[in-house]
């Protein structure tokens, strides 16, 4: 792997970002949840804070990679793999990491507006950053045996929710080691705890916890987009 050309690779991603309104789209949507967080009372400004982290910035990977995916099929870039000197490791990376610094950033401007500097900032962003990786690589997966943007759709929804839902379980009061070691939750923990709520373990074991999940993630991703690669051309 070659760093200086995984490099260029992230900050041509980041340039096609811009390109096609991803940062754009994600500054008005910021704007938009700072404005109702700050409708909401002080009792429950934090846990909703970390809910909309939750749902929205750490999870923009798994819908947005399938978008930039499909964006760049549709444009015929992938048919011409075969001849780029990049890995499929750095093709993957690339993505990965240009759509999870967008997530931590967005994630950050939310809650350093919203809770007045009162942030974990280095916690959020390791919680926010491992959970996007995560939730992007499955998108990855999903996204290479997608045929259209409509059955990228029908296939993404389900397969978020399944990923997501669990652990939302925990606002009810509702837990088992099987919930907790899931990357969703995971996440949210450790959401909670950089905002200053409790959670029911350290916060370090969040991070550790969501770190080892992205190497099957990765594995799993990887796999599949090779097997894509080939059928388009590489």
């Amino acid at each position: 792997m070659n760093a200086m050309r995984l490099l260029r690779m992230i900050l041509s991603d980041m340039r096609y970002q811009v390109k096609y309104g991803f940062y754009f789209l994600y500054g008005v949507v910021s704007l938009l949840y700072i404005g109702i967080l700050f409708l909401l009372p002080d009792n429950l400004l934090r846990p909703v804070t970390a809910l909309i982290i939750f749902s929205d910035p750490s999870a923009l990977g798994f819908f947005f990679i399938g978008g930039m995916i499909l964006l760049e099929r549709g444009e015929g870039l992938h048919s011409y793999y075969a001849i780029l000197p990049s890995t499929v490791r750095e093709f993957i990376l690339s993505k990965i990491v240009s759509l999870s610094l967008l997530s931590s950033m967005v994630a950050l401007l939310i809650a350093g507006v919203v809770l007045d500097g009162e942030v974990n900032y280095m916690g959020m962003f390791l919680a926010v950053f491992a959970g996007a990786a995560i939730f992007s690589l499955m998108g990855l997966a999903v996204v290479t045996i997608a045929k259209s943007v409509n059955h990228y759709f029908v296939l993404s929804v389900p397969v978020g929710m399944l990923l997501m839902a669990p652990a939302l379980l925990i606002y009810f009061n509702i837990s088992h080691i099987l919930i907790e070691i899931l990357p969703a939750t995971l996440l949210l923990r450790g959401l909670h705890a950089s905002i200053g709520l409790e959670i029911p373990y350290a916060s370090s074991l969040s991070l550790l916890g969501l770190m080892l999940w992205c190497f099957p993630a990765f594995l799993y991703a990887s796999s599949q987009c090779r097997k894509y690669m080939e059928k388009a051309g590489g």
